[in-house]
């Protein structure tokens, strides 16, 4: 049996980080993986005045502190709501703010540093603790991420390859997603989604006993619901109207290769399980906002699914 702990959309939440990391031992299991989606989604500038306070806006305000405890704080709370605090002086935030390609250029330097360091600390903490660790992106993650994660010496890269979990189980990894108001990194027809599941899939030798994690969940089964949007980013109601966004290719290819397990994300709200044929699908959503890491926890055996359950905290 291998028991494997899942989670998903962590969007560079440092806290949730962390927490991914102590869950081998909380929850007693052999692998770890983390799903798409896992860098943050932009720079917060805090501004050195020269006189020994900082200032930045953030959460909805403006934050001024005016010691180093106080900073040290302040960037913490930043980075576990899943955003890169940047230290910097007033003329230097008002040349990125006249020049995009160059604050463009600065969040993808941070957030590659960022995820170096979060995979230096996974080796650190992990290394001789003979748990299996995977990381994969998602389609809100630039492709800058896949070199980070293929180049550790510790992490396994799942992306667009077939990796072995445990003894007996295959895994296929596509962080990819069906088209969104958003223009993200990774999205495709879903003509072309099918095609790169078909090609993963097809070099899998036993699939039932196949795991296939893919980002974005199967179109119409409850892990897909997200509010309905009245324009590219204005939601209906207040988000009070939910409309399934998930991928009819996804849903397609799990009726028609029915592996073991799907696991997928992308939709932070649609936590749950679901049977596609044989398939047991599942969410276990995201909640990265709040510092809570909800993850799911899942008792593989040959050729079926012993346990399955949410987890939170």
């Amino acid at each position: 049996m291998t028991r494997l702990f899942y989670c998903t959309d962590l969007h560079g939440s440092d806290i949730c980080f962390r927490k991914f990391l102590s869950a081998g031992k909380v929850y007693e299991a052999d692998v770890l993986l983390m799903g798409g989606d896992c860098t943050g989604k932009m720079v917060v500038p805090i501004i050195d005045h020269g006189n020994g306070s900082f200032a930045c806006s953030w959460s909805g305000g403006d934050v001024t502190v005016s010691d180093n405890g106080e900073l040290s704080e302040l960037e913490t709370r930043i980075k576990n709501d899943g955003l890169y605090p940047v230290r910097m002086t007033a003329d230097e935030r008002a040349r990125l703010a006249d020049d995009p390609e160059r604050l463009k250029q600065l969040f993808g330097k941070v957030m590659v540093e960022t995820l170096e360091g979060w995979l230096g600390l996974a080796k650190e903490r992990l290394g001789n603790s003979g748990l299996q660790v995977i990381v994969t992106p998602g389609n809100d993650d630039e492709f800058s991420v896949d070199s980070v994660i293929e180049t550790s010496d510790f992490i396994q890269a799942g992306e667009g390859r077939i990796v072995r979990v445990g003894d007996r189980h295959e895994m296929l990894s596509v962080g990819w997603s069906n088209e969104t108001p958003w223009d993200t990194p990774r999205e495709c027809s879903e003509t072309e989604l099918a095609v790169k599941i078909a090609a993963l899939a097809d070099q899998i030798e036993d699939m039932n006993n196949a795991i296939f994690n893919i980002h974005v969940p199967p179109y119409g089964t409850g892990l897909d619901d997200a509010p309905e949007l009245e324009d590219a980013t204005t939601v209906k109601r207040g988000g009070g109207i939910m409309k399934a966004v998930g991928s009819t290719a996804v849903r397609e290819a799990i009726l028609e290769y029915q592996p073991l397990l799907s696991l997928h994300g992308h939709i932070h709200e649609s936590r749950g399980s679901q049977k596609l044929g044989r398939t047991v699908a599942i969410n276990p959503g995201s909640t990265y906002n709040d510092w809570s890491l909800q993850g799911v926890i899942v008792d593989l055996d040959d050729r079926q699914i012993t346990r399955q359950m949410p987890t939170s905290g």
